[in-house]
């Protein structure tokens, strides 16, 4: 059958034909969409103790762990102005030191200029030059043969 039977046949009506195909239009746009980085399944995660290490010109040092990839990394963060204990999901993170730099506060989270981007549940109270985040050591879990990886990626 050809495409002129087949409208033959239908009998759609101009007006009524043009819904579906806007419809379907719409639809496939959004089918064809990335999804936003809200859908994203957190690729990382980082425990921020409520201890302070210290303090510094730009608040406190904190003292975080990330989980990555079967590895924990004990990260330094300074910047906090208060004593919190909280959980953040790390988003667009390909290698440990990408979490390294400054996050400035963006529609989605923090955000460094690798980035990454860091949802921290409750919120981190910080001061006004932000989040800055350094790996200071990678935790390994024992691997057979005795033998430990070094250093961080």
């Amino acid at each position: 059958m050809g495409a002129s039977m087949i409208s033959r046949a239908v009998r759609i009506p101009k007006r009524l034909g043009r819904v579906p195909i806007t419809l379907g239009s719409a639809l496939l746009a959004l089918l064809s969409q990335e999804p936003s980085s809200a859908d994203e399944a957190p690729v990382a995660t980082i425990a921020v103790s409520s201890a302070t290490s210290g303090s510094s010109l730009g608040g406190r040092l904190v003292e975080g762990v990330m989980h990555f990839r079967d590895h924990d990394y004990l990260l330094t963060l300074r910047g906090v102005t208060e004593s919190v204990r909280t959980q953040g999901s790390v988003y667009g993170l390909l290698r440990p030191r990408d979490i390294e730099g400054t996050f400035q506060p963006s529609d989605q989270g923090l955000r460094n200029a690798s980035g990454v981007t860091i949802r921290f549940d409750p919120p981190l109270a910080l001061g006004a030059g932000g989040l800055e985040i350094e790996v200071s050591s990678r935790f390994n879990p024992k691997l057979s043969g005795g033998q430990r990886g070094s250093g961080v990626e």
